[in-house]
C-alpha cells in the first residue's frame, strides 16, 4: 500500500507552486503502466490512456526513468510543438535518504533545459521550493514534482492530472518492488 504521498505541482502560467496534494491508493499490482514498468531494468516509453470520465480521450506519450534516488516522468502528446507537458520527479520515502545534494538543482536545470528560452525566471523558484521541501518535510512521506513546463488550456490540463496521478503511483511501487528485490538479492549474494 502506497501511503504519504504529497504532490507539489508548478503552474506555468502563475510561475508559482500549489499543494502539496495529498494522494491517497495504491497501484500495487495494478494497472497497464506497472505491468510495463515491471518488465524494464530502468526506463519505459509508451502511451499513456488513462480515462478521464465525461472527457474525450486523449493518448499521450511519457518516458519514465528510474535515476537511482528518484524517478523521471515526461508527459506530452504526439505533435505537440515546444517541450513535454509536464515534467515530474517522483522520490519514494524509502529513497529519500540517499537524494543527491544537487538534486534540486539538476531537476531545476533540466525542466529549464526542456522549456527553452520563455521559462527564463522560474528556476530558482522551482529550485528553492523542492530543496525545502526535501529538507523540512518528514522523511517518510513521498514527494512528487509535477512541473507544468508550458501553459495548457485548462481542459488539457484537466486531462493530464490525472495522466500525472497514475503514471507516479505506478512509478512509485514499481520503484518499492526493485529496491525490495535489490535488496533481498544483495542479502542472498552476502551469505
Amino acid at each position: 500500500m502506497i501511503r504519504a504521498v504529497d504532490l507539489h505541482g508548478w503552474d506555468a502560467l502563475t510561475r508559482s507552486w500549489h499543494g502539496p496534494d495529498e494522494l491517497c491508493g495504491s497501484n500495487e499490482g495494478k494497472g497497464r503502466v506497472l505491468r510495463a514498468l515491471r518488465r524494464m531494468p530502468g526506463s519505459w516509453h509508451g502511451k499513456l490512456r488513462e480515462p478521464v470520465p465525461g472527457a474525450v480521450p486523449l493518448t499521450f506519450c511519457a518516458s519514465i526513468h528510474d535515476l537511482g534516488d528518484a524517478g523521471l516522468l515526461l508527459i506530452d502528446m504526439e505533435g505537440s510543438p515546444g517541450g513535454p507537458l509536464e515534467v515530474v520527479a517522483v522520490i519514494p520515502a524509502h529513497r529519500r535518504a540517499r537524494v543527491r545534494p544537487e538534486f534540486a538543482f539538476e531537476f531545476a536545470s533540466f525542466v529549464r533545459f526542456l522549456e527553452g528560452p520563455e521559462s527564463s525566471g522560474s528556476e530558482l523558484a522551482i529550485h528553492d521550493h523542492i530543496e525545502r521541501t526535501l529538507r523540512e518535510t518528514d522523511p517518510s512521506r513521498t514527494l512528487i514534482f509535477s512541473i507544468e513546463a508550458r501553459f495548457e488550456e485548462p481542459e488539457i490540463r484537466l486531462l493530464v492530472a490525472p495522466q500525472v496521478e497514475a503514471a507516479a503511483l505506478s512509478m512509485i511501487a514499481w520503484m518499492t518492488e526493485k529496491d525490495a528485490l535489490d535488496s533481498a538479492f544483495a542479502e542472498l549474494s552476502a551469505t
